[in-house]
């Protein structure tokens, strides 16, 4: 299976604080994969440099075979989408306006809407259940609906790869379940490579065909769900003492019950 991420010795951080040292790293194209692992570790920031919002310090990641800072910033858009933790718009931007930000990758300067542009951005509202949202303002959403809108958008960029940085954030049970299924749906019936940052390892178990599991800006372990959501791994990553059960719908494992360790 082909890498379309690679990250070779990279080096980020923020100011003179390192949070990823030495990182290596691949994802393959075509799979969804989670990073899990505790708040600080550096997950967010691995996400963003793969996505060039931070710039290593030292090292590189490819993208394609291509090192990512070689490219044109535009271009990187056409290639990834990226929907953060914590995204802003606007005052009084109106739903249907916020997705077709989406669009601007692949417009030039003054480069009106076209065809193309108006089916992706009805598409991107249509699977993530905002169409009916499309003339109100961002504002006057529930924090679930504004997470679908953030989705919408990076849906209408029509990216080959999304990546996000906790999708499911704001959403009750089942608005979950609905966005990890549709982020599934989209991995298998548009080919997108999918790398997501999630709190929930089961739901990393359950959604995902790799996990990586970091801890302190380093990889703890990585590897398909069975191999990743063990006891002894997880107890490593989160200074838990999990008890481990098997998911009923998947048959992968996950954790019932845990206690904090020693």
């Amino acid at each position: 299976m082909n890498s379309i991420f690679e990250v070779e010795d990279v080096t980020v951080g923020y100011g003179k604080k390192m949070i990823l040292e030495d990182f290596n790293m691949t994802i393959p194209e075509g799979t969804i994969t989670s990073i899990v692992g505790p708040n600080g570790c550096g997950k967010t920031t691995l996400l963003h440099t793969l996505a060039r919002v931070l710039r290593p310090k030292y090292g590189a990641v490819f993208i394609d075979g291509r090192d990512i800072l070689s490219l044109d910033t535009k271009d990187v858009a056409k290639r990834l989408s990226l929907l953060p933790q914590s995204p802003s718009a606007p005052a009084g931007l109106n739903v249907h306006s916020l997705v077709s930000y989406g669009r601007h990758p692949h417009k030039s300067a003054f480069e009106g809407l076209d065809q193309q542009d108006a089916e992706n951005i009805d598409w991107a509202m249509e699977v993530t259940g905002i169409r009916d949202l499309a003339d109100r303002t961002l504002d006057e959403l529930s924090g679930g609906q504004a997470q679908r809108v953030w989705l919408a958008m990076a849906l209408a960029q029509d990216t080959g790869i999304i990546l996000l940085d906790e999708p499911t954030t704001y959403l009750d049970m089942k608005f979950q379940m609905e966005i990890l299924n549709l982020l599934k749906d989209l991995n298998a019936s548009a080919e997108k490579t999918i790398l997501m940052v999630l709190h929930d390892v089961n739901h990393a178990s359950r959604f995902s065909d790799g996990i990586i599991a970091v801890k302190a800006g380093e990889i703890i372990s990585t590897g398909r769900p069975e191999e990743v959501m063990s006891g002894s791994i997880l107890s490593e990553v989160f200074d838990i003492t999990p008890v481990m059960g098997r998911c009923p719908f998947t048959d992968r494992p996950i954790i019932t019950s845990y206690r904090l360790r020693g």
